[in-house]
């Protein structure tokens, strides 16, 4: 009977400093971390190719500015065969690097990074996703930003803050060199030697 006793009391004690710890927990970190988690499932489905899954997760307004769902699936399905993953690829890996919070609505934006290969020479692509959340970060919808030309974006997600600030995507390739501009040092100048009169 005492063995019953001390594990309901070992139980409460656990749900107790569980519910106190997610009580102590920001808005911000819960906005984030349910970000992550939704992205990941969106990224996953692009590489997988679970297109049901991608679209709904992807924002509404993206998928009304392509005509509605079946063209937005032919948009994505293109763009995914323009430069398919290589058998060695994982998904992409992310990082939310921005949270925005207005009264009722979360957004954010999240970094992906995918290590492929373009021309048999080893990349690394970086793009971003813009998220929304119209339930306290508790549900998030998404729209890739490099499926779609930046300047075209406030069409696709109108909603979008005015503040929010979206990177450019970019490629690099590791195994290169860039050369740095040489900048030559300045010459000293010979300083003259002072003569005392007499």
């Amino acid at each position: 009977m005492k063995r019953v006793y001390t594990t309901i009391l070992g139980s409460c004690l656990l749900l107790f400093t569980t519910w106190q710890t997610q009580a102590q927990e920001s808005d911000t970190a819960i906005a984030t971390r349910n970000a992550m988690k939704f992205a990941e499932s969106f990224v996953k489905a692009h590489f997988y190719q679970d297109w049901k899954t991608y679209t709904e997760l992807t924002n509404p307004t993206a998928i009304k500015y392509y005509g509605g769902a079946q063209q937005f699936k032919e948009h994505v399905v293109t763009i995914y065969f323009r430069n398919e993953p290589k058998l060695e690829e994982k998904p992409e890996a992310i990082r939310v690097i921005e949270m925005r919070n207005d009264i009722d609505q979360w957004q954010c934006v999240i970094e992906k990074v995918r290590n492929t290969f373009i021309n048999d020479k080893k990349a690394v692509i970086t793009s971003y996703l813009v998220g929304q959340s119209n339930d306290a970060g508790q549900t998030w919808k998404f729209v890739d930003v490099s499926h779609n030309a930046i300047e075209n974006f406030s069409l696709i997600f109108p909603p979008v803050f005015g503040d929010l600030p979206i990177p450019s995507g970019k490629v690099e390739y590791p195994g290169e060199i860039v050369a740095e501009p040489v900048v030559e040092a300045p010459k000293a100048t010979a300083k003259k030697k002072a003569t005392k009169k007499r």
